[in-house]
């Protein structure tokens, strides 16, 4: 993903030739729609409009439309044929190209990452001195932003040594930014400026077809798609509104459920006088054409007949349209006669699908003796590729995913037979509709004999196979983009679609082949990202996973020497794109352990790395990435096996310069010790992090430093080692290092709102209602809270005061709604989750609900020993004791 934004012009990245598509001479404007539209966007408490409707009520042509009527008003997509490489389906591809549209659209509001302007004269540099003219321990630069920096320097004797420009760790892709940090600089932050400088202004967001996010492999499963994010949105700003369409579906009911407040909803309904409305008036408009009616007299209430005939579907009413147009632009007198006969024409959009390729086929039938052979050989076919096709196809293309080069001329003539049901966009040819590519490939067992029924497995199949044949065994080298983004696609459509466990069989076997050879995944990764890579083996092994283990661990194996070759290769954050995109999915576990098991192995990487920086790099990620899924896992083998791939990882940096090895280990050790605190071990804990905070001084990261010596003071805090007077001292005097222009990197705005959070902690712990209500203040006002959209931190703090200094029963709606699902089930791995159920049960047992108080205690008692519930359960345990 990552770079693919630098190949879109301004009208791809905007989808204006999409767009322009909706809104050609044909366009049909709907004034109700667009008022109810603007009247939930002129409301200050709507943030979302979702917009519903059933396939072909017009609702992308209307988003295409209210793309134009707002300035501010990036746009977004999605169509299961769609090869834009910012419109894949998840949160991350939603909020780049929100934030890249932005910056073309409003460039000022976007800020700069850094700018710096150094003016050096120095005489001489003497042996063993050195002058530096920019030295940055981290930058993070988005790709809606730029840096900037400008070294001059004089320097007239050198013997020492002389930098002009330095950064320690240069972090440049915005996928491995977590999703907080993205919206904000994508979104949030660049919204707060347009109101800064018009207040009048909104950001418009279109998100057009959510329904479409079936069919996006890539995007399903966890690792965050758009209906998700919508539902965990953030606290907007009262600038923006997010417009979103989709047909009616069930995945749309979280969205419903957790926006309720911000949300507002429009159903097109078919029956509804205003769509009738529309409906013939574009047919009155459609007959009143120069084109029909210098040939063709409609008769009296035709237009109403096809308008009610259309069952509320402007795409019905479009295809006739079309194909009244066509016929009398050829002087088809045959055709316009079985277009405008209404006692053959069909009701509804499969009707009208059906009723057209009826008129195709009896077409072909009359003008070809030995017609069935050519709608064997070239008919059905092209429509079998043109139904599972992933992006419009070029005519080359065609012939090549349909093994058609011996059928040119006939599947030529068939395009242009079958024009009515095709778009083109340039030199490139998709079905007009994703209805009409629903309709050929239905389930329905009525349909299967029809003479234009494709069996999606089938074709899925073998334009999957015809791509491996022609290129497997050199994936590396590859240089045919169709191939390289959906050979994968293809068969876990074949496998997840699969009408026999015969082809099942079959898509898995080449699956397994394809993801079996190094190449393949070494190819696609240097063509288009090591995360777009690793979403065609997560597609694959959440297809696989029903079969058997053996399988999967093969799948692994080979993801394993695929990263390993990449970074053997050079290329950079191939672990850290690792964990963004398979770490974090519950669903890809498997996956996760296996390449952690090997890429944290000196000798495995030692086969693949020669270059001895590049694999102590690779290991260290690797072994720090392992240390962690380990540590959640809990049991002591796990947890003991976790710090030895730390302490060794910790021993490895000692290879590197002394600035970045610094750096490592204060990471590394503030992950051991970390570890422990979660453990109560608390010796070891402060030994860590004591060692990590002493690294980051040394490599000069304040920051750094800082957080480690917090959490340790935190550690001795809760064992008893430090006196609360003592920790608070402390962390005011770390609060005033995190407020001040000192402090930069991203994490300095998230730990000024953790102190405030661990003030607010100790307030509760001393039952200090006047610091408790000062810190809650600084919480519910922290910057980080609000750009990272973190609003649930605050509401947990908000039941923690109510539970102790405040209103009871307040704090036991709080938590109720916080911890629903944790009161159920085993208590979950959760961090400090028995905290809360202690508060929780303290806030019932003040109401007067003693039974369900001790329930919840007992649940406290029960949390896992590896996630930091050692403070807390001596507590609940003497609560249950009186």
């Amino acid at each position: 993903m990552a770079g693919d934004h630098d190949r879109l012009d301004r009208a791809e990245l905007l989808h204006e030739r999409l767009i322009a598509g909706y809104l050609d001479a044909g366009f049909f404007e709907r004034a109700w729609l667009a008022e109810r539209v603007e009247r939930h966007l002129r409301d200050p408490e709507c943030r979302f409009l979702l917009l519903t409707g059933g396939p072909g009520t017009g609702k992308s042509a209307f988003l295409a439309w209210l793309a134009r009527l707002h300035p501010v008003a990036p746009r977004y997509f999605l169509r299961r044929s769609s090869n834009h490489p910012l419109a894949s389906g998840d949160a991350w591809s939603l909020l780049l190209s929100i934030g890249h549209q932005l910056a073309v659209l409003r460039p000022e509001i976007m800020s700069l990452d850094l700018d710096v302007e150094v003016t050096q004269d120095v005489g001489r540099v003497a042996a063993g001195g050195e002058v530096v003219g920019v030295r940055v321990g981290e930058v993070w630069v988005t790709p809606f932003q730029h840096t900037a920096f400008q070294v001059t320097q004089q320097i007239n004797d050198v013997e020492g040594r002389v930098v002009a420009f330095e950064i320690n760790r240069l972090i440049a892709d915005a996928r491995l930014n977590n999703l907080g940090n993205l919206q904000s600089l994508a979104l949030l932050e660049p919204a707060v400026r347009l109101a800064e400088r018009d207040s009048e202004s909104l950001v418009v967001v279109l998100i057009d077809a959510v329904d479409e996010l079936r069919y996006q492999w890539s995007a399903v499963g966890g690792r965050g798609d758009i209906l998700e994010w919508l539902a965990e949105c953030p606290e907007l700003p009262p600038n923006v509104r997010i417009v979103v369409t989709s047909r009616p579906d069930d995945k749309l009911e979280q969205f419903r459920e957790r926006q309720s407040d911000r949300l507002r909803e429009i159903v097109i309904d078919p029956a509804g006088p205003e769509v009738q409305g529309d409906l013939l008036a574009y047919t009155v408009t459609l007959l009143a054409e120069t084109v029909v009616a210098s040939v063709f007299r409609a008769p009296p209430g035709l237009a109403r007949r096809v308008a009610a005939r259309a069952g509320g579907s402007f795409l019905y009413v479009v295809l006739w349209g079309k194909a009244l147009r066509e016929a009398a632009q050829t002087g088809d007198s045959a055709r316009i006669a079985a277009v405008t006969d209404m006692s053959a024409l069909p009701a509804g959009l499969d009707g009208i699908h059906r009723y057209f390729l009826v008129l195709v086929r009896d077409s072909v039938r009359r003008q070809e003796p030995r017609w069935r052979q050519l709608w064997r050989n070239a008919y059905r076919p092209l429509l079998a590729v043109l139904a599972v096709a992933q992006t419009p196809l070029t005519f080359r293309q065609i012939l090549r995913l349909g093994d058609l080069h011996d059928h040119r001329d006939e599947v030529a003539d068939a395009l242009k037979e079958l024009t009515q049901f095709v778009y083109w966009e340039g030199l490139a040819v998709q079905l007009y509709h994703t209805s009409l590519a629903e309709f050929l490939t239905s389930a329905d067992e009525s349909r299967v004999l029809d003479d234009w029924h494709v069996e999606a497995d089938e074709s899925h199949y073998e334009v999957a196979a015809l791509l491996i044949v022609e290129h497997g065994g050199s994936w590396e080298n590859c240089e045919d983009e169709y191939a390289l983004a959906h050979v994968v696609t293809h068969l876990v459509a074949a496998i997840r679609v699969a009408n026999s466990a015969s082809l099942r069989n079959k898509a898995t076997e080449l699956l397994i082949g394809l993801l079996g050879d190094p190449g393949f995944g070494v190819g696609r990764a240097l063509r288009a990202g090591t995360d777009t890579m690793l979403d065609d083996y997560v597609a694959a092994h959440e297809a696989l996973r029903p079969a058997s283990p053996g399988l999967i661990h093969t799948l692994a194996s080979t993801l394993a020497e695929v990263l390993a070759r990449l970074a053997g290769r050079g290329v950079r954050d191939v672990a850290d794109t690792t964990h963004a995109v398979v770490g974090v999915r519950i669903d890809a576990d498997e996956l996760n352990e296996t390449i952690l098991s090997r890429l944290s192995d000196p000798a495995y990487l030692e086969r693949f790395v020669a270059d001895e920086t590049d694999r102590s790099l690779t290991l260290i990620a690797f072994s720090h990435a392992q240390a962690t899924r380990l540590r959640r896992k809990g049991d002591p083998a796990s947890l003991e096996e976790a710090r030895a791939l730390l302490l060794r990882a910790a021993a490895a940096a000692k290879d590197f310069d002394g600035r970045t090895t610094t750096r490592l280990r204060s990471s590394l050790f503030y992950d051991l010790g970390y570890l422990d605190f979660l453990h109560g071990d608390h010796d070891r804990a402060l030994d860590s992090l004591e060692r990590s905070r002493a690294a980051a001084e040394e490599g000069g990261d304040r920051t750094g430093a800082y957080i480690s010596r917090l959490v340790g003071l935190r550690v001795g805090l809760l064992s008893g080692a430090v006196s609360p007077e003592d920790y608070r001292t402390a962390l005011e005097e770390a609060l005033v290092y995190f407020t001040s222009d000192e402090a930069r990197g991203p994490h300095a705005a998230r730990w000024a709102m953790t102190v405030h959070g661990q003030l607010l902690d100790l307030a509760l712990t001393l039952e200090d209602a006047e610091l408790a209500a000062t810190e809650l203040q600084a919480m519910e006002d922290a910057p980080w809270i609000r750009q990272a959209g973190r609003t649930d931190i605050v509401t947990k703090y908000r039941a923690r005061v109510a539970a102790v200094v405040g209103d009871r029963a307040e704090a036991c709606t709080l938590f109720g709604t916080l911890l629903r699902d944790e009161l159920t089930g085993e208590p979950s791995h959760r961090e400090e989750l028995s905290r809360d159920l202690f508060y929780y049960g303290r806030a019932l047992a003040d109401v007067g609900d003693i039974a369900e108080a001790r329930q919840v205690w007992d649940r406290g008692l029960r949390c896992p020993d590896n996630a930091a519930n050692w403070p807390w359960k001596p507590k609940i345990a003497a609560l249950l004791d009186n």
